[in-house]
C-alpha cells in the first residue's frame, strides 16, 4: 500500500458476498481505487478467479450459514488485516417463490434469514471492538426497496431486509457520536445473478456499486441508489402506488 491519499476514509475494507453481483463490483472498484480489499465469499472457485485481479485484494472463504463460526472468523480477519475499517455487509439470498410454495420449507426459511439478517448482525457485533479502535470506521448494511414495500414472491427476503434496515438505524443511534458509523445502503432492482430472468428495468451492478461508493464518500447515513430514491418518496407520499408496482413484480 502506498502513502497516497485514498478516496475513502478506510485503508482496508471487507466486502461480503464478494464473488458476484454488486459485491463483485464493489470489490473491483475499491481495489482499483487503491483500497486494501478483503473479499469474503463461499465459492472457492470464484474466489480463486478473483484473487488474481489485484495486488490490493485478499480473498477469504467462509460460509455465513455457520453462525457459530462467525466470532472466530472475525478474529482471523482482524488479526490478518489490522487496518480493517470498512465493512460492507452485502451477502444475501432471495428465493423468488410464494411463501406457501411446495419445496419452500423450514430449511429454506431458516437459511434465508440466517444469511440476510442473523449472520451480518453477528459479524458486525464481532468486528465492532476492533472497528472502534480505528480513526474512521463504517459498517454498511445492504438493504432493498423491498424493505419498504414487500414483493409478494419474496416474503422472507422482504422481511429480512426490513429487519436489517431497522438494525442499521438502531446501530447508528447506538454508535453516535463515535468513530464508527452505521450506514444503510438501499438498492432497487439490480442486474445480478439473483435477479436473472426477472422482468423489469434493472440497474447494472457496476453502476449500483459506483453509486454506493459515492454515497459512502458523502457521509450520508442512508444511501439510496437509483430508483430507490423515487421509491422512498412514493412510500412516504403515495404508498399505494408503490404497493401496486410491487404486486406486479
Amino acid at each position: 500500500m502506498t502513502n497516497r491519499i485514498l478516496p475513502y476514509p478506510w485503508p482496508c475494507c471487507l466486502v461480503t458476498g464478494a464473488t458476484s453481483g454488486i459485491g463483485l463490483q464493489l470489490v473491483r472498484q475499491l481495489a482499483e481505487a487503491g483500497v486494501e480489499v478483503v473479499a469474503l465469499g463461499r465459492d472457492i472457485a470464484r474466489l480463486e478467479a478473483l484473487s488474481s485481479r489485484s495486488a490490493h485484494l485478499t480473498v477469504v472463504q467462509a460460509d455465513l450459514l455457520d453462525l457459530d463460526a462467525i466470532p472466530a472468523l472475525a478474529a482471523r480477519l482482524v488479526a490478518a488485516h489490522p487496518r480493517l475499517a470498512g465493512v460492507v455487509l452485502n451477502a444475501g439470498v432471495q428465493h423468488d417463490v410464494r411463501f406457501d410454495a411446495e419445496g419452500y420449507g423450514p430449511r429454506q426459511v431458516r437459511d434465508e434469514v440466517a444469511v440476510n439478517l442473523t449472520a451480518p448482525m453477528l459479524l458486525a457485533q464481532a468486528l465492532l471492538p476492533h472497528l472502534a479502535t480505528q480513526p474512521h470506521a463504517t459498517i454498511a448494511c445492504m438493504t432493498s426497496v423491498l424493505a419498504q414495500s414487500p414483493k409478494p414472491r419474496a416474503a422472507v427476503y422482504s422481511a429480512t431486509k426490513a429487519g436489517f434496515a431497522r438494525f442499521a438505524d438502531a446501530l447508528r443511534l447506538q454508535l453516535e457520536p463515535g468513530p464508527v458509523r452505521a450506514v444503510e445502503l438501499v438498492v432497487p432492482l439490480v442486474d445480478t445473478p439473483m435477479t436473472a430472468g426477472r422482468p423489469g428495468a434493472k440497474l447494472p451492478a457496476e453502476a449500483a456499486a459506483a453509486a454506493i461508493l459515492a454515497g459512502l464518500r458523502s457521509g450520508r447515513p442512508v444511501v439510496r441508489v437509483g430508483k430507490a430514491r423515487a421509491a422512498a418518496w412514493l412510500h412516504r407520499f403515495a404508498p399505494w402506488i408503490l404497493a401496486r408496482v410491487m404486486r406486479a413484480s
